[in-house]
């Protein structure tokens, strides 16, 4: 029997991946088709988790880099996809404080 990851998309990931195109559009959908397939995190391709930080976890696609919160419950282990940003926009401490408050 094949399990799959759940995942739910926030609404400013959502914008974010509205405006790729082409190669980078193409790049984040193989990541989600992967990440349905996975059975662990540790499954998923340059995912790594954030230093300091309790659920949050980044996978690099591209330039790109996505930001996710997992929390592992035994009922339902879903992921939620809060930020789709760019490298040099990633790391700021605007976008690392936003993180931090929604990893509780």
């Amino acid at each position: 029997m094949a399990w799959y990851m759940k995942f739910t998309f926030s609404k400013a990931f959502i914008k974010s991946s509205l405006r790729l195109s082409g190669k980078m559009k193409t790049s984040l959908q193989k990541a989600l088709k992967e990440i349905e397939k996975a059975n662990s995190i540790d499954e998923i391709t340059d995912c790594k988790k954030l230093t300091n930080f309790n659920y949050t976890y980044r996978i690099r696609i591209g330039g790109y880099r996505a930001f996710f919160i997992f929390h592992v419950h035994i009922k339902d282990d879903v992921i939620l996809f809060q930020y789709l940003l760019t490298r040099g926009e990633a790391y700021t401490k605007k976008n690392m404080d936003k993180l931090r408050k929604n990893d509780s």
